[in-house]
């Protein structure tokens, strides 16, 4: 029974590594790299581990966050919670004002261009009378 338990513990403890993030991983072979190698400007590669020179130097780890840390799985499970707690007639509600605000959306580049025809119209006839003003004097 102890072989048992111990066998198991063993297999718990070697398989934990799986959960470890890989930057453990890249720190360790660059400790190894600075052992072996005591500077980066060797100038025989025959003094140089094969497994060092087939080695990569950058290891970098890819982490893609969304919104605020959160992966695309955490936000869709708190969507689909959300949607629970508010229920269909509170999520049509919702709905419905987001459509509104959308299309008020649709009109803020329309008034932004109005805005600056206007600009550009009054600083084009400024500088016509600046230049008119010139002329004459």
């Amino acid at each position: 029974m102890q072989r048992l338990f111990i066998a198991l513990l063993a297999l718990l403890v070697v398989g934990s590594s799986a959960f470890v993030s890989p930057a453990a991983f890249v720190g360790a072979s660059r400790r190894i790299e600075q052992q072996v190698l005591p500077s980066k400007n060797v100038a025989n590669p025959l003094l140089i581990p094969a497994a060092l020179q087939r080695q990569r130097k950058s290891v970098a780890s890819v982490q893609t966050m969304g919104l605020f840390g959160l992966g695309p799985a955490e936000i869709a499970v708190i969507l689909v919670a959300g949607a629970f707690l508010l229920g269909p007639q509170k999520l049509a509600e919702l709905g419905k004002d987001a459509g509104k605000i959308a299309g008020e959306l649709k009109e803020v580049p329309k008034e932004f261009q109005k805005g600056l025809e206007e600009g550009e119209a009054s600083a084009k006839s400024l500088k016509q009378e600046m230049v008119e003003d010139a002329e004459t004097e």
